[in-house]
């Protein structure tokens, strides 16, 4: 009797550690998945020409501890999405790149290329011309250069750059340079974004240089705005083309082709966290398993519009 006593005894002891144990195991796991999966849904980046940052909507207040293991994974999970999308945006853009024909417009105007009718290649170089001298001359630019005849351009392969802009956190006043996983900026092979932002900024810039991106950029923009076939083939493709301006380039146009997936920024306090363990100022949008569950069948909704009703 006092053996059964005492195996009772045990074996209620152990059960009451195992169901403590499994508690405490569902709570830290319910609270990890929490960190990860509770992100505020961000509108789509648009043109907001009123803010501090031209192409990008206030951010919509989040709240959220920072949990480092759960942000690690969402970072994984960001690059691997966007890794992705790239290489499919990179695979279209490549397919469709002989769309996008300088000569087509600009004809004996640019360098190289055979003489076309006269009147509708002048036509598109006066256009080209009135936009280059009013963007050319005014800040940030400043350039005095006139559009040279015929237009050299080194490169007309199209390339996707990375999308950033800056953020302020309110609190401490640090400007963070924030980039988009889903939304690139189309531009022509070997004149980089990045470095274009440099030039820019640099007190010792070369006229030249700086001459060279801001035709390229602009050249790329005309043919691309003048082509609306192309921005329809893109968004029944899933990755809409819209033209927009970046901040540091002035009123220089940019083609920006954005995924079918929405990205989003945590509360400020994990990006203050997340940078200062970096040891940097700089900070991705996340993207998720949520993110992918919000994607909208855009054809599937315009048919069940078609047919409502009827």
């Amino acid at each position: 009797m006092l053996a059964r006593r005492h195996l009772y005894a045990s074996t209620k002891s152990f059960l009451i550690v195992a169901v403590r144990f499994a508690l405490r195991t569902w709570q830290n796991h319910f609270m990890s998945r929490c960190a990860v999966e509770k992100f505020a849904t961000l509108p789509r980046p648009r043109s907001d020409p009123g803010s501090g940052r031209e192409g990008f909507k206030d951010d919509v207040p989040m709240t959220q501890t920072f949990d480092i293991e759960a942000l690690i994974k969402l970072r994984k999970q960001t690059r691997a999405i966007s890794d992705a999308l790239k290489v499919q945006a990179s695979d279209y853009l490549s397919t469709l790149a002989l769309l996008i024909r300088p000569q087509t417009f600009f004809g004996e105007y640019l360098q190289g290329a055979q003489r076309s009718s006269g009147r509708e290649t002048q036509h598109h170089f006066k256009e080209l011309k009135e936009l280059y001298d009013r963007i050319a001359s005014a800040e940030p630019f400043k350039l005095v250069n006139e559009l040279e005849v015929p237009l050299n351009l080194i490169s007309t392969t199209p390339e996707l750059f990375p999308l950033e802009y800056d953020m302020v956190l309110s609190q401490s006043g640090q400007t963070i340079r924030i980039t988009s996983p889903v939304r690139w900026v189309v531009g022509f092979n070997s004149f980089d974004l990045a470095q274009f932002r440099k030039v820019i900024k640099d007190p010792n810039r070369s006229s030249a240089e700086l001459y060279r991106y801001v035709v390229h950029y602009l050249v790329l923009f005309y043919c691309l705005s003048k082509s609306p076939g192309m921005s329809r083939l893109f968004e029944g493709l899933r990755f809409p083309v819209s033209f927009e301006r970046l901040k540091d380039f002035g009123d220089l146009p940019f083609c920006v082709i954005s995924s079918p997936v929405r990205s989003e920024l945590p509360d400020e306090s994990v990006i203050r966290n997340s940078t200062q363990i970096a040891g940097n100022t700089s900070f991705e949008e996340l993207v998720g398993h949520e993110n992918i569950l919000e994607m909208n069948d855009e054809i599937r909704q315009r048919l069940l519009l078609t047919i409502e009703g009827l």
